[in-house]
This record gives C-alpha cells, sequence and structure tokens, in this order.
C-alpha cells in the first residue's frame, strides 16, 4: 500500500513535520546552510542572507533516523552519529502555494559529524545552491536571533535549539 505524504503541509491538512539536524564538527562548530538571495527559490518571500539547519521533511514510510540521514547527505554531502533528541520549534508560516496558514513542527537532533563531501549533495535540492558554513554556538545563536526579528517566520530563528544543545554540551 503506498502512502500519500502526510508530513507535508497542504490546503486540506495544513500541518507540516520537518526532522532537523544540529551537525557538529570536532571542534565544536555547528553546520549552517547560508543562502544569499540568488540562491533561494520561490519560496524566499524577498528574502536574503538565510542562515539555516538542516531541515527535512520525512518521505512516505521513512523513519526519523532514516530522514536524519538523508537529509544530511542531500543538503550537506555528510554523515554522521545521531546522538539524541534536543528539541522542536513550532511555527506558523504562510504557504506559498497553498495560500493559507501551515503549521509547522520540526524535531532537532544532535549529530556528532564523522565524514562530510559537499560533492555529494543532492545537485537538484535547493540546499545544494547553498555555502555550507561553520559557525561557534554563541555566533550562530546572534545570527539567528537577527534573523528571526527581520522576518515574520518564526522558524527562521533556529536560536532556541542551539541554546537547548548549549545547555547539555555544558552538564
Amino acid at each position: 500500500m503506498i502512502m500519500k505524504n502526510i508530513f507535508s503541509g497542504k490546503k486540506e491538512y495544513p500541518f507540516h513535520l520537518s526532522i532537523g539536524a544540529v551537525l557538529v564538527n570536532e571542534r565544536g562548530q555547528i553546520a549552517c546552510h547560508f543562502f544569499k538571495k540568488q540562491q533561494l527559490d520561490f519560496e524566499s518571500e524577498g528574502r536574503s542572507d538565510l542562515y539555516l539547519l538542516m531541515r527535512e521533511t520525512p518521505q512516505d514510510n521513512e523513519s526519523i533516523l532514516d530522514t536524519i540521514n538523508r537529509g544530511l547527505l542531500e543538503e550537506f554531502g555528510a554523515k554522521g552519529e545521531v546522538v539524541h533528541f534536543i528539541g522542536a520549534i513550532n511555527a506558523w508560516f504562510p504557504g506559498v502555494t497553498t495560500g493559507i496558514k501551515i503549521h509547522k513542527t520540526t524535531l532537532y537532533f544532535l549529530v556528532h559529524l564523522s565524514d562530510i563531501d559537499p560533492s555529494k549533495r543532492e545537485p537538484n535540492a535547493v540546499e545544494s545552491r547553498s555555502d555550507i558554513l561553520w559557525f561557534e554556538p554563541e555566533e550562530l545563536i546572534n545570527l539567528f536571533k537577527e534573523q528571526g526579528s527581520k522576518y515574520e517566520r518564526t522558524d527562521l530563528d533556529e536560536s532556541k535549539i542551539i541554546e537547548d544543545y548549549l545547555q547539555y554540551v555544558r552538564r
């Protein structure tokens, strides 16, 4: 039996589930997408200079761990060890193609980097147009907070997740 994707917000069911990763290297830096305006597609809604963690929508019958592993490879060309769940962000955003607001929940997981080769990124994915940057957690928190105050989409401020990550590593 083929199941339709129940995770991607649609007009008849305006809820969306994403799985995110805080990908950390051996120096404690976090991988982040950096999109310049010209690297974005129609969903950018006039935004530029966006910083985003890895986020993927689960495919039909795909587990959370499989979504993380696929997302890391497609978006960063990376592999890593999933350590644990960090937290979640709940947000509402305008559905560009549906014309209605979509309720989005993103679940984030800590992942320790084991290998990265950006040439293995999915060439047709929007994320493959980003620059992959590595930030110290505190610097990324500041970037996300600035971004969150600049735009009206609360899912663009991922600072809470980085703060939750820091609480975990400082125990």
